[in-house]
């Protein structure tokens, strides 16, 4: 007993003799700007010199307080035990502002990831770390120095993360990591700055917040298993296809837009050729997922004439690792939100012709436009008349809308439409098959072609 009071005083001796020793702190407040090559330079510098004894031991103090990444969970008051063995009671915290069933195999999948102990150290360290880069708002960082002498000699070195919002630290010395708020609270203060951001949360609040970025860190996996809610439904098809997969669809934009739940299921049978498929978009209706009899009763037809597209077919033939998707909203092989992305509507044409008519204006007047003319016409067509084709509603929708995928990772979507005639909506790559599009292989980014085709694959001028 007597051995281990000695030894305590005479750590507590040799540390305050040690912070006694130490003749002032300087405190670099260094603000970084970007580079065009991904690195920084140093932008201005602002510094303090720090001699009072009881401000130096006080820093001094906190920098003691070295962490080890494997604690910092109970340095936050997480109880790892508890997280291996109540995964049912995390769930509880999630706020499940994505509205997932949980059904068995969701529950499954996320109470595996729960458990995981790792997944909380991640995420409590992305949290810590959180502001760390450059973004196309915030060209600068911040990075704070504090340098310890003695005798006018650096004994003592600690640097900052470099951070654009967000905490300082971890502070790391020559081998140490530290985790500790309030040395940037200090910090502050000398420097007379307000403190901008809270002291970080801690125990029951923290592990609700960690619970849910697991949770939405994993919410692609959880759609997929979401269709497992009616399996029973989706097995219905397994008379007339191979079921290959089944998910609930992630997102919105190329397909759907405001409908609700939707599942996508992936079939195949011996009427297709073996890289087309079928992509049945199912929306929820009430507790089920809407009537297989559609899909069921007119696969056929489609199926038939897109592989009646002779160039897509022999594209098809010659290059095996191509696929070829073919969707089926519901009950009609094309949807509304597709139609008026493509097409538009009457009302819609109106306000283009309304436009070009009021552009007139500066020939009229012999007024040099301070705008392309061209452009801002093509981009007004694009947003009132899709292709600028103006089918009538009742012949484009009974279209069939398509996906090909080559083998280089280009993707394009297309419309068959009902005189056997392929418009080419959207290109996602630098081609589409092997059709000479030159103009549009140089362009970055999705295209938009709006080109007619036969089914030769000649080009159908306007």
């Amino acid at each position: 007993m007597r051995k281990t009071i000695f030894l305590i005083f005479l750590s507590f001796y040799i540390s305050a003799n040690c912070q006694n020793s130490v003749d002032k702190i300087v405190v670099t407040k260094n603000l970084l700007a970007a580079r065009f090559n991904s690195s920084d330079s140093l932008y201005k510098s602002e510094n303090k010199i720090i001699t009072n004894k009881k401000v130096i031991s006080k820093i001094l103090e906190e920098l003691k307080k070295i962490d080890n990444k494997n604690y910092l969970l109970a340095k936050y008051k997480i109880d790892t035990a508890y997280i291996k063995n109540n995964p049912e009671k995390l769930l509880k915290l999630y706020s499940n502002k994505l509205e997932i069933d949980w059904n068995t195999q969701q529950k499954k999948f996320i109470f595996k990831e729960l458990q995981d102990v790792e997944n909380f150290k991640k995420q409590l360290l992305d949290y810590l770390s959180n502001g760390c880069c450059y973004t196309m708002h915030n060209h600068y960082r911040n990075q704070i120095d504090i340098e310890v002498y003695k005798n006018n000699t650096i004994i003592n070195k600690y640097s900052s993360r470099k951070y654009s919002w967000g905490y300082a630290m971890p502070w790391t010395g020559e081998s140490d990591t530290i985790y500790n708020y309030e040395v940037e609270r200090i910090i502050n203060h000398l420097f007379n700055v307000p403190q901008k951001i809270k002291e970080p949360i801690e125990g029951d609040e923290l592990l609700k917040y960690l619970v849910n970025k697991i949770i939405d860190n994993n919410i692609k996996n959880l759609y997929k298993l979401s269709a497992y809610s009616y399996q029973e439904e989706i097995e219905e098809l397994k008379s007339t296809f191979n079921i290959l997969s089944f998910e609930e669809v992630y997102g919105r934009g190329r397909y759907i837009w405001d409908e609700p739940k939707t599942l996508k299921i992936s079939l195949q049978n011996i009427e297709m050729l073996p890289n087309v498929y079928l992509q049945f978009l199912a929306s929820e209706t009430g507790n089920t997922i809407y009537s297989r009899d559609s899909i069921i009763k007119n696969y056929k037809n489609i199926v038939t004439r897109v592989q009646n597209i002779k160039f897509i077919k022999s594209y098809l033939a010659r290059n095996t690792n191509s696929k070829l998707d073919i969707y089926y909203f519901n009950n009609k092989p094309i949807n509304n939100y597709n139609i008026e992305s493509v097409n538009k509507n009457p009302i819609e044409w109106k306000k283009q012709d309304d436009y070009v008519a009021g552009l007139n204006w500066y020939e009229k007047n012999n007024v040099k436009p301070s705008f392309d003319l061209n452009e801002a016409i093509k981009t007004s067509q694009m947003n009132h008349c899709g292709c600028n084709y103006r089918f009538e509603k009742s012949f484009i929708e009974k279209g069939i809308f398509f996906e090909f995928f080559d083998e280089e990772d280009n993707t394009s979507i297309w419309i068959l439409l009902p005189d056997n005639n392929v418009l080419l909506y959207i290109m996602d790559g630098e081609k589409a098959l092997d059709l000479n599009l030159t103009e549009f292989e140089k362009s970055w980014g999705i295209k938009y072609p709006c080109k007619l085709f036969n089914s030769e694959g000649a080009e159908i001028k306007n």
